[in-house]
């Protein structure tokens, strides 16, 4: 069948949820999908943004963040657990406004154990998780909602007028114009989220830091190009997060 960002309908709504039990095995497969990619994203932007570290990412970096890797997966299991409340009492946008928040405890803990194993931060301790939260939430609500509310859009209103697959429905073409709209959309928000997530990186690295002085030093630092360094890894890994939106996240969420 096609996919679909549409808004519940009244259809839809009478159909039964999922209990929280029934979720697991997706909300699992979920966060096992995530975590195989996102600490290694980590370790590469924290590369960039400390060029005096030397070390190179693959395989060293590579080994570095699969230490992790179960750490990371129960981490986003429970965060996604914790998130779907929200978007069953309000809507998709407040829950990846949540979601970037706990989002915070889990690149805080792979950014935290990342830097003391870099040599880099001040006072890097695990009690600074979820500092940065208000730079995660933003970030988070334009990387991932922008793709989940509007790719529907951007394909009946772009796509399906360029290219029309009406005489196939839920053919090939059909779902290549779903991913092209999934994909197109996580680049423009990916870059549009990175100033954020570069300074959530600076906050949880350098611990004395509150928001505007996290902003402050990473402006210092790297100038406008704080707005988008290191979005090349988060452009892959939102990539591969909003497919997997579609593949695992969706079906736990209908």
């Amino acid at each position: 069948a096609s996919l679909s960002f549409e808004k519940i309908t009244m259809a839809e709504t009478k159909k039964q949820k999922k209990t929280m039990l029934e979720m697991q095995p997706y909300l699992f497969a979920y966060g096992f999908g995530i975590s195989i990619f996102s600490p290694t994203a980590s370790v590469y932007q924290l590369l960039k943004l400390n060029p005096q570290v030397k070390m190179k990412l693959v395989p060293d970096g590579v080994k570095l963040a699969a230490r992790i890797l179960p750490h990371q997966t129960l981490l986003k299991v429970a965060q996604m657990n914790a998130s779907t409340p929200v978007k069953e009492h309000l809507n998709p946008w407040a829950a990846f406004a949540v979601v970037g928040i706990l989002q915070g405890g889990v690149y805080g803990q792979s950014n935290v154990f990342f830097s003391q194993n870099l040599g880099i931060g001040k006072d890097v301790s695990l009690k600074g998780v979820f500092r940065g939260w208000g730079y995660a939430g933003a970030r988070d609500m334009m990387s991932q909602g922008i793709p989940f509310v509007f790719a529907e859009k951007v394909r009946k209103n772009v796509l399906d007028q360029a290219w029309d697959t009406s005489d196939q429905p839920d053919g090939v073409a059909d779902q290549i114009k779903q991913y092209a709209a999934v994909i197109g959309t996580s680049v423009v928000a990916t870059y549009m989220s990175q100033g954020c997530h570069n300074c959530q990186i600076t906050m949880q690295t350098d611990q004395t830091l509150g928001h505007l002085g996290a902003l402050r030093k990473a402006y210092a630092a790297n100038g406008l190009s704080l707005l988008y360094k290191g979005a090349e890894a988060r452009v892959g890994l939102l990539l591969i997060v909003n497919v997997l939106n579609e593949v695992f996240l969706k079906k736990a969420w209908e």
